[in-house]
C-alpha cells in the first residue's frame, strides 16, 4: 500500500495491513493539532503505530506523550515506584543495565509472555509509548497481536458464553512470575485467592465501539463464577486465539524509534535478548477508563 502524504508532511504507512502503521516526515517535537489527530487517527485504524526517524528528549518526549492524554504512574507502580528519570518522574524504564549493582529499570533481558499493560489495575491505562534509548545488535523484538481479530474469530456461541462472563487480573505477580515490590507478604500461588480487580473478559472499546477479548495475562487469571478447572479450561481456549501470527506484527527496534499502542484491544510480548548487549527503553503510559 502506498503511503498517505498530509499537508503536514506527516505519512503513514501500513506495515501489516490494516494491524500496525509506520508514521515518518513532519517534526514531532513541533507537532500541531492536526499532527496530533493524525497520529492518534492512525493508532485508531491500526492499532499499533511506530514513529522513525525522530528524536526526542525525555522532556520532549513526556510533553509529546501528555498531548495524548493524561500521564499513568509506571508499570512498577505498585506500592513502591522507583523514580528513574528525574526530568520525567512517571517514566518507566525497562532495561537489563546494571550499574553498581543496582538495576537501572525493570524487566531484565528475559522473554516476556503476551501481556496487556496495566490491565490488574481498576482503571488500566489507554495508550503506551515506549522510545529506544539503547539497543542491543540483535533480539528483543516487541510482538503485538490485535484483540478485535482474536474476538471476531471465536465461534457464535462462545461469544454468546462469554458476554455472561468476567475475569480476574491478578495485581501481585509480575511477568516473570515474582512478587511486584510491596506485595512479598502474597504467598498464595491459588489464583482464586490472588488479589486483582474484575474486568469484561470481551471489552467495548470507547472510540471505536469494537469489542475485543481483553485477557491481560495469562498467570493468575480467574474467571469467577466457575469451578477452577472450569476457568483453566475457558481460559486455555481463549488464549488459544490469542497471539496467532497471522493476527500479529513485530517490532524490530532502531534506535530512537517509538511505538505507540492501544492497550484496549492489543497485547504484546518481549523476545529474549540474553547475552546480547544492553536495552534501555524510556515509558510512558496515558490513563484510561474502567474496561466495559
Amino acid at each position: 500500500m502506498t503511503a498517505t502524504l498530509r499537508a503536514n508532511d506527516l505519512r503513514v504507512r501500513p506495515l501489516g495491513g490494516p494491524f500496525a502503521a509506520e508514521i515518518t516526515g513532519g517534526d514531532l517535537n513541533e507537532a500541531t493539532d492536526d499532527d496530533i489527530e493524525t497520529i492518534r487517527r492512525a493508532i485508531r485504524d491500526h492499532l499499533v503505530v511506530r514513529l522513525r526517524g525522530y528524536r526526542m528528549d525525555d522532556v520532549q518526549f513526556t510533553r509529546f506523550v501528555a498531548r495524548f492524554g493524561d500521564l499513568h504512574t509506571s508499570p512498577d507502580y505498585v506500592k513502591d515506584r522507583k523514580v528513574y528519570v528525574p526530568e520525567s518522574p512517571l517514566m518507566s524504564v525497562v532495561s537489563n543495565i546494571v550499574e553498581n549493582g543496582v538495576a537501572v529499570g525493570h524487566h531484565g533481558d528475559g522473554e516476556l509472555d503476551w501481556h496487556t499493560d496495566l490491565s490488574f489495575t481498576d482503571i488500566p491505562s489507554c495508550y503506551t509509548m515506549l522510545c529506544a534509548r539503547e539497543i542491543p545488535p540483535t533480539g528483543g523484538d516487541t510482538r503485538f497481536t490485535d484483540m478485535y481479530r482474536a474476538y471476531d474469530i471465536l465461534p457464535d456461541e462462545l461469544k454468546s458464553r462469554l458476554a455472561r462472563l468476567a475475569i480476574k487480573h491478578q495485581a501481585s505477580h509480575n511477568p516473570q512470575y515474582g512478587t511486584w515490590p510491596g506485595w512479598d507478604h502474597i504467598e498464595t500461588r491459588d489464583v482464586r485467592e490472588m488479589p486483582g480487580p474484575i474486568h469484561p473478559i470481551v471489552r467495548t472499546h470507547p472510540e471505536t465501539g469494537r469489542k475485543s477479548l481483553y485477557l491481560g495475562r495469562r498467570f493468575g487469571a480467574y474467571i469467577p463464577g466457575l469451578v477452577l478447572a472450569k476457568s483453566e479450561a475457558l481460559l486455555d481456549e481463549l488464549w488459544s486465539y490469542a497471539g496467532r501470527p497471522e493476527n500479529s506484527w513485530s517490532q524490530t527496534w532502531q534506535l530512537h524509534d517509538v511505538a505507540i499502542w492501544d492497550n484496549r484491544c492489543t497485547m504484546h510480548r518481549r523476545d529474549s535478548f540474553a547475552g546480547l548487549g544492553r536495552r534501555r527503553m524510556h515509558g510512558l503510559m496515558t490513563k484510561g477508563t474502567r474496561p466495559e
